[in-house]
Parts: C-alpha cells; sequence; structure tokens
C-alpha cells in the first residue's frame, strides 16, 4: 500500500494533483476559520480607539463585549464598555450594543478580516467606521499612545495657565511699585500735614493763654481738641494707604515670589512629556519675565517697608506731641 502511494506521488501529473488538493484543502480550512466571526476586532484614529471581542456560535448567534476609548479635548481620557449580542448571515450583521434597558442596533457586512458598520448619529449623519481583525494588545498599545497624547494636552494646559498667573502677578507688580514710589515720594507732605496741625493747635494755645474770659478759654480748647482729632483723620488716612493698600499688598507679592519654585529651564522636558511648542515657549516667556521682576521686586519691597517704619515714626511723634498740646490746653480752661 505504502509502495503504491510512493510510486503515485512519483508520477508527476499525480504529484501535481496531491499538491493541489492540498491547498485546496488548507485554503478551505483557512476560510471556514476566517467565516466565523470570533475573536478581536480593533479600530482607532485619530482620538479614539476600539475593539470588539466576539463570540459566534453554530447557528450565527454572536455575543461579546465593545471597548471604546475616546481622547477628550481637554486631556481627559473617556473609557466604556458595553455587552454586544447579535446575528451574522451570509456576511450580513446585526449587532445590539447595550442592556435590556438600553440597545442600540447597528447593521454591518463582515468580510472573513473586517467588520464594517453602519451608524446613524442623532443629526442623521451617516459613518462606515472598519474594526479589523486585531488583538488585545493591539488595542492596548492604541490605548497608551491616546493617555500619552491627554496627559501631554493636560501637561500644555497646565503650562498656559502658570504662564497667565505669571503675567498677572508681573502686572500686580508693576501696579505696586508705581504705587509704592508714588508714596513714598508723598512721605514729606506726610510730615508738613502733621506739622501743620500742630502749629494750628500751638496757636490755639496760645491764644487761649492770653483769654481772660473762661468760657472762650473753654471753646479754645476744645478746638485744640479738634486739632486732635484732625491729626487722628490723617493718621487713618497714612494707615489706608500704607497698610491696607501698599504694605498688605506687597506682602503678598512678596509671599508669591517666596513660595515660587520655578525653574525657567525645563523646555525640552516638557517638550518630551507631550506638551506642545507653543505652551512651553508660552510658559518660558512668562517664567524668565516673572523671575526678572521678582529679582526687581524684593529689594524695592525692602526699602519700603523701611520706608513705612520712617512713616509710622513720624506719625507717632506727632500723636505724642499733640496728646501734650491738648494736656496744655486743657491746664489752661
Amino acid at each position: 500500500m505504502r509502495e503504491r502511494c510512493f510510486r503515485a506521488m512519483q508520477d508527476p501529473a499525480r504529484k501535481y494533483l496531491f499538491i493541489r488538493l492540498a491547498l485546496v484543502l488548507a485554503f478551505a480550512a483557512t476560510a471556514a476559520g476566517q467565516s466565523r466571526m470570533s475573536g478581536a476586532y480593533v479600530g482607532h484614529g485619530t482620538g479614539f480607539a476600539e475593539m470588539l471581542q466576539l463570540t459566534q456560535t453554530s447557528n450565527g448567534q454572536i455575543s461579546g463585549v465593545f471597548t471604546s476609548v475616546e481622547l477628550k479635548e481637554e486631556g481627559e481620557i473617556k473609557a466604556q464598555q458595553t455587552t454586544v449580542s447579535g446575528s451574522v448571515d451570509a456576511g450580513q450583521v446585526t449587532l445590539k450594543f447595550g442592556s435590556f434597558i438600553f440597545t442600540n442596533t447597528v447593521a454591518g457586512t463582515f468580510n472573513g478580516n473586517s467588520i464594517r458598520l453602519q451608524i446613524t448619529d442623532s443629526k442623521g449623519n451617516v459613518t462606515s467606521p472598519v474594526l479589523v481583525r486585531g488583538t488585545a494588545d493591539e488595542f492596548k498599545r492604541y490605548t497608551d499612545s491616546l493617555k500619552a497624547q491627554g496627559k501631554g494636552i493636560k501637561l500644555s494646559v497646565e503650562l498656559l495657565s502658570r504662564a497667565r498667573q505669571f503675567r498677572e502677578t508681573v502686572e500686580q507688580t508693576e501696579k505696586w511699585i508705581a504705587d509704592a514710589e508714588l508714596h513714598e515720594r508723598r512721605i514729606p507732605r506726610i510730615k508738613d500735614s502733621y506739622e501743620q496741625i500742630e502749629r494750628q493747635m500751638q496757636a490755639l494755645i496760645a491764644r487761649e493763654r492770653q483769654t481772660v474770659d473762661s468760657v472762650t478759654r473753654t471753646q479754645v480748647s476744645l478746638d485744640v481738641g479738634q486739632g486732635d482729632l484732625a491729626g487722628g483723620q490723617a493718621d487713618l488716612q497714612v494707615e489706608q494707604v500704607w497698610d491696607l493698600s501698599i504694605l498688605s499688598n506687597g506682602q503678598s507679592l512678596y509671599q508669591t515670589f517666596a513660595n515660587w519654585n520655578e525653574r525657567c529651564g525645563l523646555s525640552e522636558q516638557f517638550m518630551r512629556s507631550g506638551a506642545t511648542m507653543q505652551a512651553v515657549q508660552s510658559w518660558e516667556t512668562a517664567c524668565k519675565g516673572a523671575l526678572a521682576e521678582k529679582q526687581r521686586f524684593i529689594p524695592i519691597f525692602k526699602h519700603i517697608s523701611s520706608q513705612r517704619a520712617e512713616v509710622k515714626a513720624i506719625q507717632e511723634a506727632a500723636q505724642s506731641r499733640r496728646k501734650a498740646l491738648v494736656e496744655e490746653a486743657q491746664r489752661l480752661e
């Protein structure tokens, strides 16, 4: 028996026939395997990746899971998974996505290697996505790529936000420096204002000494007290300008710069992490501008703080002198 088979294989015509038969059988086996939908089908594009994992029974029924990953504009990743059921017959596919509570039925075609679906959205637009036979590992590579893109988008958004904060801080600092330097030039006027109040009070006391009528002296003494009240009002105005406006805002800026731990030489690192060139350049420019403003602000703030101490000393000395004048006026009543 084996000898007859061997002689048949040596016959060229019969040998060719055996080869053709083997190829036909192999092709038939492959086609039979491809005609079944069981397996994974992967689709991907800009900002999304999808995978259908299906199992087909002998009667053409289909069940499985659909997984989708979408990259949102702000860099967030939206992942969804739903059950799938349906049927296939002569290459025509019907798939139901979802549970018994909510389902979405989609028609399509199957050619052995890919599934083409026909989807109509709420606006009547029709799309025909194609999912090709693949693997879960292939789908994971696409989703990992989307996640990396998402991180890059988030980093870009963060850099642009930080750049905006830097520019706002620089603008606030420039305004503060201008206001502080303006009020520093007004310090001599503050001193003159206190001295003018004191001269008026002294003049009233001199008048009180020369007044014989006690009622008139009492009225003059009250006028001296009004001068002290005027000095108190001047104190409040000075404190509103220096303590509430200049020093308070300056202290806030000083703390902002003290807490600032930015390094302005990280552009290449950010770009390797996926940030856009525009975001990186915007951040770097703003970062360097804020650093230069910090170096300018710190010595000015310290100088203005010392000027506030000088103004405080002027106030305290004026308060002491006004108190003494009030006591003198009361003694002369």
